[in-house]
């Protein structure tokens, strides 16, 4: 598993998380509202007057489902105005030769609302977002202590990879992936020409020509990318190192 899969991820589970919240929120948003919808359908019907009294707020909190509602909506003529919290719709009320529009309002912040809504899902998101991090953590720190380091490359016995130090992904053709993993292995990290060329071209009479084209195309790669060279050691093998 490479850094930025590990991210990848924890940023999905994350803005599931983020947007699961939000849609429970938003739900108990649109119920509560259509509870005062329903509470102030139900006192209008039994509405004699034009004017307002406690026994009429009495009767409005008397139908609402919602326990924070009860403490906190009343009923008030319509108006226009923005006011902070909830608000139901306008509903008009006829009286004698008069028509009065009436409107229910809730002092409910964003953070009373969130509290009410169902946010039991969220929170398993957020805890598994945590837990994976975690276990992300702990993986790639443990993959990083089993790793071959040579110069700015890294090899990774695990699954036979290779990459830069900051762990972008460094690619080898399958020929040159054989011969960098031998580098790696190998005690100073030294091979002999003649073990080279037995352990990838064993059936070929004499492969030196072709370990020279391979190393010729490797060089470029690695001194770019890993800061390495591959020099002739005594003329019977080759060494990687460092560039000075």
């Amino acid at each position: 598993m490479k850094p930025y899969h590990a991210v990848i991820v924890f940023v999905l589970i994350w803005g599931s998380a983020a947007l699961s919240s939000l849609h429970s929120y938003q739900s108990c948003k649109t119920r509560m509202v259509q509870d005062m919808n329903q509470a102030l359908a139900l006192t209008l019907e039994n509405h004699r007057q034009g004017a307002l009294t406690p026994d009429t707020i009495r009767e409005y909190r008397s139908h609402l489902k919602t326990a924070i509602l009860r403490e906190r909506s009343f009923i008030y003529y319509a108006t226009d105005q923005p006011l902070y919290g909830l608000k139901s719709k306008k509903m008009a009320w006829h009286g004698n030769r008069r028509v009065m529009e009436f409107q229910s309002y809730a002092d409910c912040s964003m953070a009373s609302i969130w509290i009410s809504s169902d946010q039991s899902l969220p929170m398993a998101l957020t805890l598994l977002g945590m837990l994976w991090m975690a276990f992300s953590i702990r993986h790639l720190r443990s993959a990083r202590r089993d790793a071959v380091i040579v110069g700015r490359l890294c090899y990774h016995p695990s699954n036979h990879s290779f990459s830069d130090t900051r762990d972008m992904p460094i690619v080898f053709t399958p020929m040159q992936h054989r011969l960098m993993q031998m580098f790696c292995d190998a005690h100073d990290h030294r091979l002999d020409k003649q073990q080279i060329c037995e352990t990838l071209w064993p059936k070929k009479p004499d492969a030196s020509e072709t370990l020279y084209a391979l190393i010729a195309r490797i060089k470029p790669i690695i001194e770019t990318d890993c800061h390495l060279q591959i020099v002739s050691d005594r003329g019977r093998g080759y060494r990687l190192k460092p560039m000075d």
